[in-house]
């Protein structure tokens, strides 16, 4: 009997343990579909932030509109530049109680029309901002922001 437990106790120590390949193969295959499945899912995620800090500049931007005209008793009349970042640049430095936040990196194009209504007495602007993740259009007025998604 004492034997036979030896015997026993030796063939457990002797045992080799692991994994075998199949059950190696196994595992990736399943981490592969779950990043599969995943990856899809987060890869828009840095668009929809950048999207998101344009949403977050628009604001600012019409709230320094607006303290402009409370000061000057109207709007900016047109802004200066070649570029879409020269153009916002410039109409950061008019601007000049709100420091704008950088966003010459998620922007495709920037244009502004100060007197949008064309009576000549610039009590009106409208901005576009373009967003360069996902071609939406941000439109800045007095009445407020809106979006337009890329078609």
């Amino acid at each position: 009997m004492i034997s036979k437990l030896r015997e026993r106790i030796c063939n457990v120590a002797k045992r080799e343990e692991g994994f075998t390949l199949i059950e190696l193969m196994i595992v990736i295959a399943v981490l592969g579909i779950l990043a599969g499945i995943a990856i899809p899912k987060f890869s828009g995620v840095q668009d929809k932030a950048k999207d998101a800090n344009i949403t977050s500049v628009a604001g600012t931007i019409r709230s320094a509109m607006e303290m402009y005209n409370a000061e000057n008793g109207n709007y900016p009349a047109s802004v200066s530049g070649s570029t879409a970042k020269d153009k916002y640049n410039d109409l950061d430095i008019t601007l000049d109680t709100v420091e704008l936040p950088d966003i010459s990196d998620v922007m495709s194009t920037f244009t502004y029309t100060g007197d949008s209504d064309g009576d000549g007495t610039n009590d009106d602007y409208k901005i576009t901002i373009k967003s360069s993740a996902t071609e939406t259009t941000y439109t800045i007025e007095p009445s407020g922001v809106t979006e337009t998604p890329a078609p």
